[in-house]
C-alpha cells in the first residue's frame, strides 16, 4: 500500500538528523520501502506577494484590479475575478512563464500573459487548486501575513513527502508514528508521542455498545461528545491532511482522518441524534438488508457483510464505509466517536465484493484488511478526543470499550547466538539490545537466553526469526559481507518425466510444430462440444468454488478443447495452424487428490502446404491429411524410441473411420485421427483437422534409454518396392512384414508413396516404399542386398497376399 508521509508532519515525532534523501535510503534499506521522495514543483517565479491597491476593473464588474508587490522590481498589476482578496493580504504570485496548475482541466500548463478586456494581466495570484494543494478554485490561497515577500513560494510553504510502499507484514507503519517509530530506531533518536486525554472508565448513559460477532469484531469501543462545533479545521491540520493525499471536509470528519494517518487507525463519527435506541452494535447484515453509503450509492448488503448498526437498521458497513442518514452535518453538535477492531480477511472479502478495494476504494477497508493491532482503538479514541477538544469545542462524556476475548501478549524467547546462526555475522549482544530497546520492544537477557516483548502496535512478531530479521535489518543489511561460493557445484538432476517431456518438446518443435501455453481452467461447456450429440469423453470435471468467470471454472480433463479453441482463433487469420501443447490434465478421483496426467496433445488444421507468396496459381494447395498426423507421432515414438503397441479402443469425438485409439491395462495412451466433421463445424475449424493425444507417462515408462551407437563403418544400400495390396490392408502391416523378413540388415524403411488407379488394380493399392540396408560386419554386396530383398517379397506375398509392381 502506497502512504505519503510529509517530513514536517514527521518531525514532530522524531528528530531527523541526516539529509532527507540519506532518510529515505535508510528507511529503503531497513525494508520500508520507499518509491520516492516529493518536493514541492514550484518553481522561481511562483513567490510570495503582498496586496498593496485593489481596483474595480474599467471595462468588468466581475472583475478587479490588484496590485501586488512581489520583491522583485515594480509592482504588478493582475487581473482577477476573486472575492476573498484585500488589501495587505499576503497571496502566491506567479510571473508569466510560471508553471502552474489550469484551474479548469487540472493539467500543468505554463502560464502566459494575456488582456483580459482591454488591461492586460501582467502575471497571476493563485488558488489552492492551480498551486496543486486541493480542489479549491473560487478564491485565492491567501497565506499567513507573518510570511516574507518576495520569498519562493517553495521555502514558506511548501512540504516535502515520502512516498513508502508498505507491505501486509508491517501495518504499524501504515501511521506517521509508525514510520516515526522506524526513523527514531535507525537514528538512534527519541522518538515524542502524540498527546493524549486520558479517557476515564465511565460508560455515558446515552450510549452503549454491543459486539454480536467476536470474530469478525474483537474490539468496539466508542465515546460520546458533547458541544461540539463544526466548522473548517486549522489551517495546519488541512495542510498535513492534503499534504498526505486528502481532502480536508471539516474539523470533525478531519480529525478522523487526522488520526488514521497519524496513527494507522481509522475512526468514524456519527450525528447521536440520528442513532436510535442510542445503542452501536457489531453484527451480521440480514438477509435483504440495504444501505446508503456516504458515496450516495444504494448498496444491498451481501450475505456474511459486518455492519455496524443501531438498535433499529444498519447505519455502516464495519471497516469500509458509513452510511449517509448518521453522517456528521452542519448542525451536530453531539457525537458518537466509533474506534473498533475487524478481522482482516472478512474485510477483505466485503470489500472486494463492493469494489471499494484498491487504490479507489475505501482508505480505512485498506487498513483494515491488513491486522491492525486491538491495541490502537483505545489510542486513537484518546487522541482523536484531545484533538475534538482542542478544535471543536468537545467535551468527552464518557467512553464504552467491549473486549470480549483480549489479544495475549507476545513473549519470543531465543538465543544470541540465533542472530548469526540465521544472519550469517556477528552481532553483539549488546547491539541486539540496543536494537530492540530502540523499537520499543521489551527485552530481557539471562545468560545467551533472550526473551522480547514487541510493542503492542506489532502483530507480526511470532517467532526467533522474527526478532532475528528485527535485528538485521536496523543493524544494516549492508553489513552482510559477500562471498563467492566455492567448491564443486552439486549436479542438477532432473526428474526423469521432465527430462522426457523436454525430449518430446524439442521434437515436436523439430518437426515444425508451435507450442501453445493454455488456461488449465476451462470453460465445462466447452466438453459437451467435443462430441456429435453433446455426450462427454472424460469424467465430470473438477469445479472451482470460487470462480472469477465461468470460462474458467473446471480443471479441464483433456487438452483437445483448448487446442480446438486456440485453432479457431487462429484460423480467422491464417490459413492453417500446426500446434502442440505439452501440459496436465487434471482427472477427479472418489475421495482422494485428482490425477495430474501429463499429456502431449497435437492439432493439425487447414493447408499444409499454403501457396506462397512468389507462386503461380498453378502451384496447387495441399491440404492436411491422416498421414500427416501419423507421420508426425510416428517420428515422436521413433525419437523418443517406444514401439506404440496397444488393444484398439474407441475416440469418441473422431472420425469412426479416420481414428485410432490405443490402450492398455485399461488405460488410453494414444489417440490419433480426423475429427469429427460434425465436431468441426461447431468449433467453427476446417473438416480436415486432425487431433493426436499421447498419455505421457505411458510413453516414458515404455520408452528405452538412449543408447550411444557407433558411426556406420560402411555403406548402405538402397531398394525401392512398389508394394500392392487389398484396399483394406493398412501400411503398418507392410512395414511390420518387411521388419521380420529382413532381420537386423535392414536399417529403415520409409513410406514413399501411396497410389490407386488402373495400374494397380480395382480394391488396390500400392505402397512405394525405401528400403535401406546396411550391415555393420561389411560392405553388402549385390547377391546380398538381392537375396533380402527376395526374401522379403516372398514374406509379402505370403503373409499379405502382395505383388511387386514393377
Amino acid at each position: 500500500m502506497l502512504i505519503k508521509v510529509p517530513v514536517s508532519w514527521l518531525r514532530e515525532y522524531v528528530d531527523i538528523t541526516v539529509p532527507i534523501d540519506e532518510l529515505a535510503l535508510r528507511l529503503h534499506m531497513s525494508s520500508t520501502e520507499v518509491k520516492g521522495v516529493e518536493r514541492p514543483w514550484w518553481d522561481d517565479k511562483i513567490r510570495t506577494a503582498r496586496v498593496e491597491k485593489l481596483a474595480k476593473h474599467p471595462n468588468a464588474d466581475k472583475l478587479q484590479l490588484a496590485t501586488v508587490d512581489y520583491g522583485a522590481g515594480a509592482p504588478k498589476t493582475v487581473v482577477t475575478g476573486a472575492t476573498n482578496l484585500t488589501e495587505g493580504a499576503i497571496v502566491p504570485y506567479a510571473d508569466e512563464g510560471a508553471s502552474i496548475v489550469d484551474g479548469h482541466t487540472g493539467e500543468r500548463t505554463t502560464l502566459r500573459g494575456k488582456p483580459m478586456r482591454g488591461i492586460k494581466s501582467e502575471g497571476m495570484v493563485l488558488s489552492q487548486k492551480e498551486l496543486g494543494l486541493g480542489d479549491e478554485h473560487e478564491g485565492i490561497h491567501i497565506l499567513d501575513a507573518n510570511l516574507p515577500v518576495g520569498a519562493p513560494l517553495r521555502d514558506v510553504l511548501g512540504e516535502t513527502v515520502l512516498a513508502l510502499e508498505l507491505q501486509p507484514n508491517r501495518p504499524d507503519c501504515l501511521g506517521i508514528v509508525g514510520v516515526a517509530r522506524e526513523v527514531a530506531a535507525l537514528l538512534s533518536t527519541d522518538l515524542r508521542e502524540p498527546p493524549l486525554d486520558r479517557l476515564g472508565p465511565g460508560a455515558p448513559k446515552s450510549l452503549d455498545v454491543r459486539i454480536e460477532d467476536d470474530h469478525a469484531c474483537p474490539r468496539f469501543a466508542a465515546a460520546l461528545l458533547t458541544g461540539i462545533r463544526i466548522g473548517p479545521s486549522p489551517a495546519w491540520m488541512q495542510t498535513r491532511l492534503v499534504a498526505a493525499g486528502m481532502r480536508p471536509i471539516d474539523n470533525v470528519v478531519d480529525v478522523t482522518n487526522y488520526v488514521m494517518l497519524e496513527l494507522g487507525q481509522p475512526l468514524h463519527a456519527y450525528d447521536h441524534r440520528r442513532l436510535r435506541g442510542g445503542l452501536l452494535v457489531a453484527r451480521q447484515a440480514r438477509r435483504g438488508e440495504s444501505l446508503r453509503t456516504l458515496d450516495g450509492v444504494d448498496r444491498l448488503l451481501p450475505e456474511g457483510t459486518l455492519v455496524i448498526a443501531d438498535a433499529e437498521r444498519a447505519l455502516g458497513i464495519a471497516g469500509i464505509i458509513g452510511g449517509e442518514d448518521s453522517e456528521i452535518r452542519a448542525d451536530t453538535t453531539t457525537v458518537a466517536l466509533e474506534a473498533a477492531s475487524f478481522e482482516p480477511r472478512g474485510i477483505g472479502r466485503t470489500a472486494t465484493k463492493l469494489d471499494m478495494r484498491g487504490s479507489s476504494g475505501s482508505a480505512a477497508a485498506r487498513r483494515f484488511s491488513w491486522e491492525l493491532s486491538p491495541d490502537l482503538v483505545p489510542i486513537a479514541l484518546a487522541r482523536a478526543c484531545r484533538l475534538l477538544r482542542d478544535h471543536a469545542g468537545a467535551k468527552v462524556e464518557g467512553v464504552v470499550d467491549r473486549y470480549p476475548n483480549p489479544r495475549a501478549r507476545v513473549n519470543v524467547r531465543m538465543r544470541f547466538s540465533d542472530v548469526p546462526r540465521v544472519m550469517g555475522i556477528e552481532i553483539d549482544p549488546a547491539e541486539t539490545l540496543d536494537i530492540l530497546r530502540r523499537l520499543q520492544f521489551t527485552a530481557a537477557a539471562d545468560s545467551d537466553t533472550l526473551v522480547a516483548t514487541p510493542p503492542v502496535v506489532r502483530t507480526d512478531i511470532a517467532i526467533a526469526e522474527d526478532i532475528v530479521e528485527e535485528v538485521g535489518r536496523i543493524a544494516g543489511y549492508d553489513r552482510l559481507p559477500i562471498r563467492v561460493p566455492d567448491g564443486p557445484l552439486p549436479l542438477a538432476e532432473r526428474h526423469p518425466l521432465e527430462e522426457f517431456r523436454e525430449r518430446v518438446r524439442d521434437g515436436l518443435a523439430g518437426f515444425g510444430l508451435q507450442e501453445i501455453v493454455s488456461y488449465s481452467l476451462i470453460d465445462p461447456a466447452w466438453l459437451k462440444q467435443l462430441t456429435a450429440d453433446g455426450s462427454c469423453i472424460t469424467p465430470e470435471p473438477l469445479r472451482v468454488v470460487n470462480p472469477t468467470t465461468v470460462s474458467q471454472s473446471a480443471a479441464r480433463p483433456t487438452l483437445r478443447a483448448s487446442l480446438l479453441d486456440t485453432a479457431r482463433r487462429n484460423l480467422r487469420h491464417r490459413s492453417s495452424v500446426a500446434i502442440f501443447e505439452i501440459a496436465p490434465i487434471y482427472l477427479p478421483r472418489r475421495a482422494d487428490l485428482p490425477v495430474e496426467r501429463w499429456t502431449v496433445g497435437v492439432l493439425l488444421s487447414g493447408n499444409a502446404q499454403p501457396v506462397k507468396d512468389g507462386e503461380t496459381w498453378l502451384v496447387p494447395e495441399r491440404r492436411f491429411d491422416v498421414r500427416d498426423l501419423q507421420g508426425i507421432v510416428s517420428g515422436l515414438a521413433e525419437l523418443v524410441d517406444v514401439q506404440i503397441p496397444g488393444e484398439r479402443v474407441d475416440a469418441p469425438g473422431l472420425h469412426s473411420g479416420r481414428s485410432v485409439a490405443l490402450g492398455r491395462d485399461g488405460r488410453t495412451h494414444l489417440i490419433l485421427g480426423q475429427l469429427d466433421p460434425r465436431v468441426a463445424e461447431t468449433w467453427g475449424v476446417p473438416v480436415e483437422t486432425f487431433l493426436a493425444e499421447i498419455d505421457l507417462a505411458s510413453w516414458q515408462e515404455a520408452s528405452r534409454t538412449p543408447r550411444v551407437v557407433t558411426p556406420a563403418r560402411f555403406p548402405a544400400a538402397l531398394r525401392d518396392l512398389a508394394v500392392v495390396v487389398d484396399e483394406a490392408t493398412p501400411y503398418g502391416d507392410v512395414e511390420r512384414e518387411i521388419r521380420a523378413a529382413s532381420g537386423k540388415d535392414l536399417e529403415s524403411v520409409a513410406l514413399l508413396d501411396l497410389y490407386r488407379g488402373p495400374q494397380a488394380g480395382a480394391g488396390k493399392k500400392s505402397f512405394a516404399v525405401r528400403l535401406v540396408f546396411r550391415s555393420g560386419a561389411g560392405t553388402l554386396g549385390e547377391a546380398d542386398v538381392d537375396r533380402l530383398v527376395k526374401r522379403i517379397t516372398g514374406r509379402l506375398q505370403h503373409a499379405l497376399g502382395a505383388t511387386i509392381r514393377d
